[in-house]
C-alpha cells in the first residue's frame, strides 16, 4: 500500500498540485502556486455567474409550479445543475489532475413525476445546489480577496520598472512616485501616513518586502484553493469512503490475491 492509498484510505485529501513546501522559493516555483491562482481567476469569472443563474431558474421555476409551468422546468433545473456540476468538476482538475470521485448515473424513473421526484432527491441535485446558492458567495468573496492581494503584491516586485512613470499632484506641484499610505500635501509634508517610492532605492526597498510577502501569500493562495477545491470535493461530488480500499483491493498486490481467492 502507497503513501497515497494510506492517506486516502484514513481521510486525509490527496491534494494533486495543491501540495505545501517547507522552502518558500520551491513553493513560489511550484506549480500549485500558479494552478491556484487560474482556478481562483476562473472561479471569480464562474461562480457569481453559475450563482446568478441557478438562483434565478430555480426561484422562478419554483414561482410557476402554482400555475404547473414550473413543473417542467423544474425538472430542466435539476439536470441543469448536475451540468454545472460537472463543469465544477473538470475545472478543479486543474488543481486535483487525479479527479474527483465517480458520480453516480442519471436517476431515471417512469413517467413525468417520478422523473421530477427522482432528479430532486437526488444527492448530487441538493448538493449541487447548495453549493451554487448557499457556499457561492462566501466563496466568491474568498478568492477575491486572496487572489487580489496575490496579484498585488506581484506587481510589487516589479515597482523598480514602473514607479517613475506615475504620476503624482500635491497641491500645485507635480512629481511622479508610488505611494501607500496617505500623502495629502506631498511625501514629506506634515500628516503624511505611510511609504512613498520616489527613489530607485525606495522602490527595491519595496520590491524586497513585495518578495517576502508573496512567499509567505504563497501558502494562503494555495489553502484558498484548498478550501476551493475540498467544497467541490464534499459537496458537489461526495465522496466513496470505500473507493481507497477497492482502490488497494483491486491494484496488483498480495491484497488483491487475497480479495480474488
Amino acid at each position: 500500500m502507497n503513501t497515497e492509498d494510506m492517506a486516502s484510505l484514513y481521510g486525509t485529501p490527496i491534494w494533486g498540485r495543491l501540495r505545501m513546501y517547507r522552502n518558500p522559493f520551491r513553493m513560489l516555483f511550484s506549480a500549485g502556486v500558479w494552478a491556484s491562482a487560474w482556478y481562483l481567476l476562473s472561479s471569480l469569472v464562474l461562480s457569481l455567474a453559475l450563482f446568478c443563474v441557478i438562483t434565478s431558474v430555480t426561484i422562478t421555476s419554483g414561482a410557476l409550479v402554482i400555475i404547473w409551468a414550473g413543473l417542467p422546468l423544474l425538472v430542466g433545473t435539476a439536470y441543469f445543475i448536475r451540468g454545472c456540476v460537472v463543469l465544477e468538476r473538470g475545472r478543479a482538475r486543474a488543481v486535483i489532475p487525479e479527479g474527483l470521485p465517480a458520480l453516480p448515473p442519471v436517476p431515471t424513473a417512469e413517467g413525468f413525476f417520478p422523473t421530477l421526484t427522482a432528479v430532486w432527491r437526488d444527492r448530487i441535485t441538493q448538493r449541487g445546489l447548495t453549493h451554487f446558492t448557499v457556499l457561492a458567495l462566501p466563496l466568491f468573496l474568498l478568492d477575491t480577496v486572496v487572489w487580489t492581494i496575490w496579484v498585488s503584491l506581484l506587481g510589487t516586485i516589479t515597482v523598480p520598472v514602473w514607479w517613475r512613470y506615475v504620476p503624482q499632484d500635491y497641491d500645485g506641484r507635480h512629481m511622479h512616485g508610488l505611494q501607500f499610505g496617505y500623502f495629502p500635501h506631498g511625501p514629506h509634508s506634515k500628516g503624511a501616513i505611510g511609504f512613498f517610492i520616489g527613489s530607485d532605492l525606495s522602490a527595491a526597498v519595496a520590491a524586497v518586502a513585495g518578495l517576502v510577502l508573496v512567499l509567505a501569500w504563497n501558502y494562503v493562495l494555495v489553502a484558498t484553493a484548498r478550501v476551493h477545491a475540498n467544497s467541490v470535493r464534499a459537496v458537489v461530488a461526495g465522496r466513496d469512503p470505500m473507493a481507497a480500499a477497492r482502490r488497494v483491493l483491486e491494484a496488483p498486490g498480495p491484497l488483491s490475491t487475497s480479495a480474488g481467492a
